[in-house]
């Protein structure tokens, strides 16, 4: 089965094609959420949620090719140095 790297935030994430594709439909179809800490004085920490714009990091995906999902998978974890 085909592979699929999605990114959410600064991590990257393989699985099924058909998965990142089902994942990326879910959230294209999600509000966003924020939060801003105030202090008591301010009223206390305001809580937002609004309709995607659009050019959200999490908003695409690339195939990752057969052959190189097993080479990066023989590979396995890298070290960190």
């Amino acid at each position: 089965m085909s592979k699929a790297i999605i990114r959410m935030g600064y991590d990257k994430y393989v699985m099924d094609a058909e998965d990142a594709l089902a994942i990326h439909e879910i959230l294209a179809k999600a509000e966003r959420y924020s939060s801003k800490y105030q202090t008591r004085d301010e009223g206390g920490t305001v809580h937002y949620v609004w309709q995607q714009d659009g050019g959200d990091e999490m908003r695409s995906f690339e195939i990752m090719p057969d052959s190189l999902y097993r080479m990066a998978k023989l590979a396995g974890k890298p070290d960190d140095k």
